[in-house]
């Protein structure tokens, strides 16, 4: 049972952003990855790590990416795939969020990169709807990363067991558990509001 929740964190892509697909996709790999698997072949891999932690540019983690997971597409092609990758927020996502910031302290925690992170902020209006934002790229820590979960918790200054966390990937989830933070496994925007739901949360 959990206690008082008085911090909602969210994943944004597949939480609250829908995304177009993937970032890998089968095709280009020569695989027949379920979309968790995929997922967590993309969030164990070199380069994206590397990426969404700000430490190399674009160009060098479409190479990266290509060469690391032998993909049978050019760094091109990868690159506008990926940038196209977020296609906005779900439908009610953003009022959703306003009205629970009016209740609860609101923060994103997101794997992000250069080439997202400004067209969710200001393109999307994300940015107003939270009181605080964990973006990896500028944070140089990636989910799912313990360390990345600790600096969460110390940010906030509160404890873990009053946070209450949403992320679409389960290695994420688990990671956020083992720091003592609520966590749930939600895919899309309406999974996203039946949990809230679950949790009384409105």
């Amino acid at each position: 049972m959990i206690g008082t929740i008085t911090h909602l964190v969210f994943d944004l892509g597949g939480v609250i952003v829908e995304l177009k697909g993937a970032p890998i996709l089968n095709e280009w790999a020569g695989a027949d990855d379920t979309p968790e698997q995929s997922w967590e072949k993309w969030l164990t891999s070199k380069a994206p790590r590397a990426f969404e932690s700000g430490l190399i540019d674009e160009n060098t983690f479409a190479s990266k990416i290509v060469e690391e997971l032998s993909l049978s597409i050019s760094k091109e092609e990868f690159l506008d795939y990926f940038i196209s990758l977020p296609i906005g927020p779900f439908p009610g996502a953003i009022e959703t969020l306003q009205k629970l910031k009016q209740r609860y302290t609101t923060a994103l925690f997101s794997n992000s990169n250069i080439l997202h992170w400004e067209r969710k902020m200001n393109e999307m209006k994300l940015g107003p709807v939270f009181d605080h934002h964990f973006a990896s790229h500028l944070m140089g820590k990636v989910k799912p990363d313990i360390e990345a979960f600790n600096s969460i918790v110390a940010d906030l200054a509160v404890s873990p067991s009053k946070i209450l966390f949403f992320d679409d990937n389960e290695m994420n989830v688990k990671a956020a558990q083992q720091v003592g933070i609520n966590a749930t496994r939600v895919v899309g925007f309406d999974q996203l509001r039946v949990a809230l739901n679950e949790y009384n949360i409105r």
